[in-house]
């Protein structure tokens, strides 16, 4: 079985206590770039039928309004900490998530490999638990972080995430890969805001946290 995998299985069997007190569940999973967030959700919503996984990934902006925001932001990593993502979109998303129990409800989600917005995609009302996954999620700014029930950290070496982060984007872009130190690789900005959002948010205060190896 994968680690993913393994942490999955713990969080359902947490998400079997939690559904005995909500008609409606909202778990949210944060943790830095590479810790598998994305992977325990949708082994969560594998092994759980009920589950309907969210990716905040796919609410993010286009990458012609991520860099008009770069270019303009007096501090960039403030960008990557309150304005990355459409978090109006995910907010109705949950709105009528925990207000309806039929039909579906669809928005536009990004296409990675195409660059650009891809066909809508539609989410099923009529689940019992929804598993949000993304970074950022806890912060007060952010209206949602008053919309989540139970939290979840999966707390992994920052170091050891970004070689594997690394590596698998090399993989991904071969010679067009970007090294962190070039001006258009934006990274540096996100690493410096999800260090400042672990210190003063502290997401490792979640009501359960994964020390993730690797």
């Amino acid at each position: 079985m994968f680690r993913s995998e393994r942490i999955a299985k713990k969080i359902n069997k947490k998400i079997h206590v939690w559904t005995k007190d909500h008609i409606k569940l909202i778990v949210a999973i944060d943790g830095y770039a590479g810790s598998g967030k994305t992977t325990v959700t949708n082994f969560i919503a594998k092994q759980n039928h009920d589950v309907l996984p969210v990716h905040l990934d796919d609410f993010i902006y286009h990458w012609k309004d991520r860099k008009k925001m770069i270019n303009k932001a007096k501090n960039k990593s403030q960008v990557f900490e309150y304005s990355w993502y459409r978090y109006d979109d995910l907010e109705r998303l949950i709105n009528a998530f925990k207000i309806k129990h039929k039909g579906v409800i669809k928005f536009k989600t990004y296409d990675y490999d195409r660059n650009d917005f891809g066909p809508k995609k539609s989410f099923n009302l009529s689940k019992k638990i929804l598993v949000l996954d993304g970074i950022f999620l806890f912060h007060p700014k952010h209206k949602i972080s008053k919309m989540l029930d139970k939290t979840v950290y999966l707390n992994v070496d920052f170091v050891k995430a970004d070689k594997k982060r690394i590596a698998r984007e090399k993989k991904k872009w071969g010679n067009n890969y970007i090294k962190e130190s070039h001006p258009n690789n934006w990274v540096k900005y996100y690493k410096e805001a999800y260090r400042r959002y672990v210190k003063k948010q502290k997401p490792q205060n979640s009501d359960i946290v994964f020390q993730v190896q690797f």
